[in-house]
């Protein structure tokens, strides 16, 4: 039970920079497209198996899908060109990833929909005063 807790808060520490990690690598050119394939062709089998894993292979039935994903993950990244991988880890630690850019990026483009979408309803409500007056 001990062994299991320790490897629990491992993964949970792990588990945010990995998926960081694992995003820009992805979207690294440098990285093989068959080690991409793979990863996406892992993922697709975790979160929506096919076959019926405990039935055929009772072993692997008794795994999580979180320990699959952090599996097939840590191949991803272990099967990555080192260089590439230790780059993108200075990156993050500084918080310029593309990750952390592509967060950003998203953040302001939300804050502008939603300002847009503020405006409109000012105009909608001004509109539906005047026509009730």
């Amino acid at each position: 039970m001990l062994l299991s807790l320790r490897l629990l808060r491992r993964i949970a520490r792990e588990l945010p920079r990995y998926g960081k990690l694992t995003y820009c690598l992805y979207r690294d050119a440098r990285v093989p497209q068959r080690n991409k394939i793979a990863l996406a062709a892992a993922m697709a089998l975790i979160l929506n198996p096919v076959v019926d894993v405990p039935l055929r292979l009772p072993i692997f039935g008794e795994m999580d899908a979180v320990a699959l994903t952090v599996l097939a993950i840590r191949v991803f990244v272990e099967k990555a060109p080192k260089d590439v991988v230790a780059e993108h880890q200075e990156q993050i630690a500084l918080g310029t990833s593309v990750f952390d850019q592509d967060l950003r990026n998203g953040r302001q483009g939300l804050r502008s929909r939603l300002n847009d979408l503020r405006g409109r309803g000012r105009v909608v409500l001004s509109r539906a005063r005047r026509n009730a007056t």
